[in-house]
């Protein structure tokens, strides 16, 4: 009898990791009690309030994300499947505007002048 196959299941994100790199994305609109806030929840662990409140934060400031931040948070949701704060959350990063991955550009050398500079 074969083993019935299955599918690997994907890496659930860092949720501190997540926790920290929307932080940083967020940190520019947000009050100093607000990060504070945050900060703190993140340091003792309470990630999923830091996560709740950071993309309540950016959705509410409108800041604009990375389609690979937004696409790690919709993953990140995916393991709080059913739970009461997950539907909300799942709208607010839908509303939030996605920036494409940003490549890197090479310095083009400007050509240097020949005459003297006065």
């Amino acid at each position: 009898m074969s083993k019935p196959s299955r599918t690997p299941a994907s890496k659930a994100p860092d949720d501190t990791a997540l926790a920290w790199e929307l932080a940083a994305a967020a940190r520019p609109h947000l009050s100093r009690a607000e990060a504070d806030h945050i900060y703190i929840a993140i340091g003792i662990g309470e990630t999923f309030d830091a996560i709740d409140a950071l993309i309540t934060a950016i959705a509410r400031e409108r800041i604009p994300v990375g389609e690979a931040l937004a696409a790690t948070v919709s993953a990140w949701l995916d393991c709080y499947f059913g739970q009461n704060a997950e539907p909300r959350l799942r709208q607010l990063i839908a509303e939030v505007s996605t920036y494409p991955p940003q490549h890197r550009r090479t310095a083009t050398k400007l050509p240097r002048s020949s005459g003297n500079v006065a």
